[in-house]
């Protein structure tokens, strides 16, 4: 287990789980947090293709779980072409152009950051 800061949220890896958190060094980046956890509550429930799911999650932003992913590689960063993975038929996929949003789940590209 291990975890990681991201700059709204904390995140608790296990083996087969990403639990997200409010981060705690300001009161503006704790709402912040809990704003970016319940925008992935909203998305991940949906189960729209590419994003990475939401298995359990608290309301009011306090916490959400996912399924832990692989994280893609530069490489294959730098080969996927974001346009054409946000860009759905019905809908544009809520996710930001950086690497660190993207891995693998399941042998399939998801995003797994997606809380703004």
């Amino acid at each position: 287990m291990n975890a990681r800061c991201g700059t709204t949220r904390l995140v608790i890896l296990t083996r087969r789980y990403a639990f997200k958190l409010p981060s705690i060094k300001s009161w503006r980046l704790f709402l912040m947090g809990l704003l970016g956890n319940i925008q992935e509550r909203q998305f991940g429930t949906i189960g729209w293709d590419g994003l990475c799911p939401v298995l359990f999650s608290i309301p009011g932003g306090w916490l959400v779980v996912m399924p832990r992913c692989r994280a893609i590689t530069a490489n294959q960063w730098d080969n996927l072409d974001f346009n054409k993975f946000v860009d759905r038929e019905d809908y544009v996929l809520p996710v930001e152009c950086k690497q660190d949003s993207f891995g693998w789940l399941n042998g399939k590209v998801v995003a797994y950051d997606y809380g703004s």
